[in-house]
Protein backbone atom coordinates (compact mmCIF):
# COMPACT_ATOMS: atom_id res chain seq x y z
CA UNK A 1 0.00 0.00 0.00
CA UNK A 2 1.91 3.04 -1.07
CA UNK A 3 0.15 6.43 -0.71
CA UNK A 4 -1.13 8.39 -3.98
CA UNK A 5 1.33 10.96 -4.33
CA UNK A 6 0.11 14.38 -5.81
CA UNK A 7 0.76 18.20 -6.37
CA UNK A 8 -2.53 18.66 -6.03
CA UNK A 9 -5.02 17.42 -3.67
CA UNK A 10 -7.25 15.15 -6.28
CA UNK A 11 -10.64 16.23 -5.12
CA UNK A 12 -12.59 19.58 -5.85
CA UNK A 13 -16.03 19.34 -4.58
CA UNK A 14 -18.27 22.02 -5.13
CA UNK A 15 -22.01 23.25 -3.38
CA UNK A 16 -22.87 24.43 -6.93
CA UNK A 17 -26.12 26.21 -5.16
CA UNK A 18 -23.34 28.67 -3.50
CA UNK A 19 -21.22 29.26 -6.41
CA UNK A 20 -23.97 29.48 -9.19
CA UNK A 21 -26.62 31.87 -6.86
CA UNK A 22 -24.74 33.63 -4.49
CA UNK A 23 -22.47 36.83 -6.90
CA UNK A 24 -20.64 36.75 -3.53
CA UNK A 25 -19.07 33.91 -3.70
CA UNK A 26 -15.33 33.19 -3.02
CA UNK A 27 -13.08 30.46 -2.89
CA UNK A 28 -9.63 29.85 -2.15
CA UNK A 29 -7.58 26.52 -2.34
CA UNK A 30 -4.30 25.71 0.13
CA UNK A 31 -2.85 23.30 -2.70
CA UNK A 32 0.16 25.20 -1.81
CA UNK A 33 0.19 25.50 1.93
CA UNK A 34 3.12 23.74 3.84
CA UNK A 35 0.57 23.99 6.58
CA UNK A 36 -2.75 22.35 4.89
CA UNK A 37 -1.24 20.13 2.20
CA UNK A 38 -4.34 21.03 -0.27
CA UNK A 39 -6.50 19.73 2.57
CA UNK A 40 -8.62 22.82 3.35
CA UNK A 41 -10.51 24.61 1.26
CA UNK A 42 -11.84 28.42 2.23
CA UNK A 43 -15.29 29.88 1.21
CA UNK A 44 -16.47 33.39 1.87
CA UNK A 45 -20.27 34.76 0.86
CA UNK A 46 -22.70 37.10 2.09
CA UNK A 47 -26.09 36.14 2.95
CA UNK A 48 -29.60 37.96 2.60
CA UNK A 49 -32.72 37.82 3.15
CA UNK A 50 -33.56 36.90 -0.22
CA UNK A 51 -31.96 33.78 0.05
CA UNK A 52 -31.45 32.67 3.96
CA UNK A 53 -34.18 30.00 3.80
CA UNK A 54 -33.63 28.97 -0.01
CA UNK A 55 -30.36 27.91 -0.39
CA UNK A 56 -29.55 24.12 0.23
CA UNK A 57 -26.56 21.84 0.24
CA UNK A 58 -25.27 18.76 -1.20
CA UNK A 59 -23.09 15.87 0.11
CA UNK A 60 -19.62 16.12 -0.44
CA UNK A 61 -17.94 14.21 2.21
CA UNK A 62 -16.29 17.21 3.74
CA UNK A 63 -16.63 18.53 7.59
CA UNK A 64 -17.51 22.43 7.50
CA UNK A 65 -16.72 25.23 9.94
CA UNK A 66 -19.07 27.90 9.02
CA UNK A 67 -18.58 31.21 11.03
CA UNK A 68 -21.05 33.83 11.08
CA UNK A 69 -18.66 37.05 10.83
CA UNK A 70 -21.31 39.28 12.75
CA UNK A 71 -18.86 41.72 14.45
CA UNK A 72 -20.99 42.01 17.82
CA UNK A 73 -21.92 38.35 18.04
CA UNK A 74 -20.02 36.33 15.79
CA UNK A 75 -20.73 32.36 16.41
CA UNK A 76 -19.64 29.24 14.50
CA UNK A 77 -20.80 25.84 13.93
CA UNK A 78 -19.24 22.48 13.15
CA UNK A 79 -21.32 20.90 10.28
CA UNK A 80 -20.69 17.22 9.55
CA UNK A 81 -20.90 15.43 6.91
CA UNK A 82 -24.34 15.00 5.31
CA UNK A 83 -25.63 12.02 3.70
CA UNK A 84 -28.23 13.74 1.57
CA UNK A 85 -29.10 17.01 0.28
CA UNK A 86 -30.90 19.50 2.87
CA UNK A 87 -31.62 23.03 3.13
CA UNK A 88 -29.01 25.04 4.29
CA UNK A 89 -29.27 26.29 8.30
CA UNK A 90 -27.90 30.03 8.81
CA UNK A 91 -27.45 31.76 11.92
CA UNK A 92 -29.01 35.25 10.65
CA UNK A 93 -29.21 36.77 7.55
CA UNK A 94 -27.06 40.40 6.22
CA UNK A 95 -24.44 38.54 7.66
CA UNK A 96 -21.00 37.24 5.52
CA UNK A 97 -20.06 34.24 6.22
CA UNK A 98 -16.49 32.45 6.02
CA UNK A 99 -16.42 28.66 5.96
CA UNK A 100 -13.29 26.44 6.43
CA UNK A 101 -14.07 23.02 4.61
CA UNK A 102 -12.12 20.16 5.60
CA UNK A 103 -11.19 17.33 2.90
CA UNK A 104 -12.12 14.28 3.96
CA UNK A 105 -9.54 12.69 6.43
CA UNK A 106 -8.06 16.31 7.48
CA UNK A 107 -10.56 17.09 10.15
CA UNK A 108 -9.83 14.91 13.06
CA UNK A 109 -6.50 16.87 13.34
CA UNK A 110 -8.00 19.78 14.02
CA UNK A 111 -11.21 19.18 16.05
CA UNK A 112 -9.20 16.24 17.90
CA UNK A 113 -12.83 14.00 18.12
CA UNK A 114 -13.30 11.40 15.80
CA UNK A 115 -15.31 13.12 13.23
CA UNK A 116 -18.37 10.55 13.02
CA UNK A 117 -19.40 11.78 15.71
CA UNK A 118 -20.38 15.36 13.77
CA UNK A 119 -21.65 13.26 10.48
CA UNK A 120 -25.43 14.66 9.97
CA UNK A 121 -24.93 17.23 12.83
CA UNK A 122 -24.46 20.82 13.17
CA UNK A 123 -22.89 21.66 16.46
CA UNK A 124 -21.67 25.12 18.11
CA UNK A 125 -17.95 25.27 17.63
CA UNK A 126 -18.07 26.59 21.52
CA UNK A 127 -19.40 23.27 22.82
CA UNK A 128 -16.28 21.40 21.00
CA UNK A 129 -13.51 23.53 20.43
CA UNK A 130 -11.72 25.10 23.50
CA UNK A 131 -10.01 28.16 21.43
CA UNK A 132 -13.34 28.80 20.11
CA UNK A 133 -13.85 32.08 20.96
CA UNK A 134 -10.56 33.48 19.90
CA UNK A 135 -10.92 32.14 16.63
CA UNK A 136 -14.57 33.88 16.17
CA UNK A 137 -12.58 37.42 17.47
CA UNK A 138 -9.58 36.71 15.21
CA UNK A 139 -11.59 35.90 12.12
CA UNK A 140 -14.97 38.33 12.85
CA UNK A 141 -12.62 41.39 13.22
CA UNK A 142 -11.74 41.41 9.13
CA UNK A 143 -13.31 42.69 6.87
CA UNK A 144 -12.21 40.68 4.06
CA UNK A 145 -11.89 37.24 2.57
CA UNK A 146 -8.36 37.58 2.13
CA UNK A 147 -7.99 39.08 6.03
CA UNK A 148 -9.78 36.13 7.43
CA UNK A 149 -8.07 33.53 5.92
CA UNK A 150 -4.70 35.07 6.98
CA UNK A 151 -6.51 35.04 10.46
CA UNK A 152 -7.16 31.56 10.49
CA UNK A 153 -3.56 30.80 9.53
CA UNK A 154 -2.22 32.98 12.21
CA UNK A 155 -4.86 31.15 14.33
CA UNK A 156 -3.29 27.83 13.89
CA UNK A 157 0.13 28.43 13.73
CA UNK A 158 -0.85 29.70 17.21
CA UNK A 159 -2.21 26.62 18.42
CA UNK A 160 -0.57 24.01 15.98
CA UNK A 161 3.05 23.23 15.55
CA UNK A 162 2.65 20.42 12.53
CA UNK A 163 0.67 20.84 9.74
CA UNK A 164 -2.71 18.93 8.82
CA UNK A 165 -1.72 14.81 9.03
CA UNK A 166 -3.52 11.65 8.30
CA UNK A 167 -3.20 8.30 8.88
CA UNK A 168 -1.36 7.17 6.03
CA UNK A 169 -4.41 4.18 5.48
CA UNK A 170 -6.87 6.66 5.61
CA UNK A 171 -5.13 9.04 2.99
CA UNK A 172 -4.75 5.84 0.59
CA UNK A 173 -8.04 5.22 0.75
CA UNK A 174 -9.59 8.56 0.36
CA UNK A 175 -7.39 9.23 -2.72
CA UNK A 176 -8.08 5.96 -3.76
CA UNK A 177 -11.47 5.95 -3.70
CA UNK A 178 -11.21 9.74 -5.50
CA UNK A 179 -8.82 8.98 -8.75
CA UNK A 180 -11.04 5.88 -9.45
CA UNK A 181 -14.51 8.54 -9.54
CA UNK A 182 -15.96 6.63 -6.68
CA UNK A 183 -16.49 3.59 -8.52
CA UNK A 184 -14.81 1.00 -6.13
CA UNK A 185 -15.22 -2.32 -4.18
CA UNK A 186 -15.07 -2.39 -0.60
CA UNK A 187 -13.44 -5.46 -0.61
CA UNK A 188 -10.71 -5.38 -3.28
CA UNK A 189 -9.95 -2.03 -1.15
CA UNK A 190 -9.55 -4.54 1.88
CA UNK A 191 -7.78 -7.14 -0.19
CA UNK A 192 -5.73 -3.95 -1.16
CA UNK A 193 -4.54 -2.82 2.22
CA UNK A 194 -4.10 -5.99 4.20
CA UNK A 195 -6.56 -4.94 6.69
CA UNK A 196 -10.18 -6.57 7.64
CA UNK A 197 -13.33 -4.51 6.22
CA UNK A 198 -14.59 -4.26 9.91
CA UNK A 199 -11.17 -2.33 10.71
CA UNK A 200 -10.95 -0.58 7.86
CA UNK A 201 -14.63 0.48 8.10
CA UNK A 202 -14.18 1.65 11.51
CA UNK A 203 -11.03 3.82 11.04
CA UNK A 204 -12.27 5.14 8.10
CA UNK A 205 -15.64 6.46 9.67
CA UNK A 206 -13.69 7.95 12.47
CA UNK A 207 -11.32 9.95 10.40
CA UNK A 208 -13.85 10.90 7.34
CA UNK A 209 -16.79 10.86 8.73
CA UNK A 210 -18.85 8.50 6.29
CA UNK A 211 -18.28 4.72 5.16
CA UNK A 212 -15.71 4.25 2.52
CA UNK A 213 -19.37 3.11 0.00
CA UNK A 214 -20.51 6.21 0.51
CA UNK A 215 -17.91 8.59 0.25
CA UNK A 216 -17.61 6.85 -2.83
CA UNK A 217 -21.15 7.57 -3.94
CA UNK A 218 -20.41 11.22 -2.65
CA UNK A 219 -17.34 11.03 -5.18
CA UNK A 220 -19.38 9.39 -8.26
CA UNK A 221 -22.33 11.97 -8.10
CA UNK A 222 -19.92 15.35 -7.52
CA UNK A 223 -18.34 13.99 -10.53
CA UNK A 224 -21.43 13.93 -12.27
CA UNK A 225 -21.95 17.81 -10.96
CA UNK A 226 -18.92 18.87 -12.44
CA UNK A 227 -19.78 16.97 -16.03
CA UNK A 228 -23.47 18.24 -16.40
CA UNK A 229 -21.94 21.91 -15.75
CA UNK A 230 -18.97 21.74 -18.73
CA UNK A 231 -21.03 19.17 -21.20
CA UNK A 232 -24.21 18.80 -22.28
CA UNK A 233 -26.83 17.26 -20.54
CA UNK A 234 -27.17 14.40 -22.64
CA UNK A 235 -23.57 13.68 -22.83
CA UNK A 236 -23.46 13.25 -19.11
CA UNK A 237 -26.46 11.02 -19.70
CA UNK A 238 -25.32 8.74 -22.34
CA UNK A 239 -21.97 8.13 -20.01
CA UNK A 240 -24.05 7.04 -16.73
CA UNK A 241 -22.65 3.38 -17.10
CA UNK A 242 -18.63 4.73 -17.61
CA UNK A 243 -19.94 6.41 -14.11
CA UNK A 244 -20.50 3.16 -12.01
CA UNK A 245 -24.58 3.71 -12.21
CA UNK A 246 -26.72 0.22 -12.95
CA UNK A 247 -28.88 1.98 -15.11
CA UNK A 248 -30.64 5.12 -15.83
CA UNK A 249 -33.23 4.57 -12.71
CA UNK A 250 -30.29 4.00 -10.41
CA UNK A 251 -28.94 7.64 -11.64
CA UNK A 252 -32.11 9.30 -11.42
CA UNK A 253 -32.34 8.16 -7.97
CA UNK A 254 -29.49 8.74 -6.37
CA UNK A 255 -29.18 11.94 -7.96
CA UNK A 256 -32.59 13.25 -6.41
CA UNK A 257 -31.17 11.73 -3.20
CA UNK A 258 -28.20 14.31 -3.09
CA UNK A 259 -30.04 16.78 -4.59
CA UNK A 260 -33.77 17.46 -4.85
CA UNK A 261 -34.21 17.00 -8.43
CA UNK A 262 -33.69 15.37 -11.75
CA UNK A 263 -30.24 15.96 -13.46
CA UNK A 264 -32.35 17.30 -16.62
CA UNK A 265 -34.19 19.92 -13.84
CA UNK A 266 -30.97 20.78 -12.26
CA UNK A 267 -29.19 21.45 -15.41
CA UNK A 268 -31.88 23.99 -16.49
CA UNK A 269 -31.54 25.33 -13.03
CA UNK A 270 -27.96 26.33 -13.74
CA UNK A 271 -28.39 27.21 -16.90
CA UNK A 272 -31.20 30.00 -15.79
CA UNK A 273 -28.71 30.64 -12.33
CA UNK A 274 -26.25 31.51 -15.26
CA UNK A 275 -28.45 33.84 -17.37
CA UNK A 276 -29.30 36.09 -14.61
CA UNK A 277 -26.38 36.36 -13.21
CA UNK A 278 -24.79 37.52 -16.50
CA UNK A 279 -27.85 39.96 -17.19
CA UNK A 280 -28.32 41.93 -14.28
CA UNK A 281 -26.65 39.94 -10.65
CA UNK A 282 -29.78 39.58 -9.43
CA UNK A 283 -29.09 36.28 -7.56
CA UNK A 284 -31.79 33.08 -8.33
CA UNK A 285 -33.07 30.45 -6.08
CA UNK A 286 -34.36 27.05 -6.50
Amino acid sequence: MRPINRRKYPYHPHQPIFENVLDTYAEYRTDASPLFQGGVIFYGFYMNDFNFNRIFVVPDGCLHLVVCCHKEHPSANICGSIFKGRQGVFVRSDCEYFVICFMPGYAEFFLKYPIGEFSEMEIPIQEVFPHAAELLERVAEQTSFAGRIRAFEAFYLNHFRDGLEVPLLVKYLTEKIITLRGALNVKELAQDTGYSSRYMLKTFEKFVGVSPKLLGRIVRFQNVIYSLEHKHCDETLDRIFEMGYFDQNHFIKEFKEFSFVTPKKYIQQIDSAHMLMNGNGTPIVR
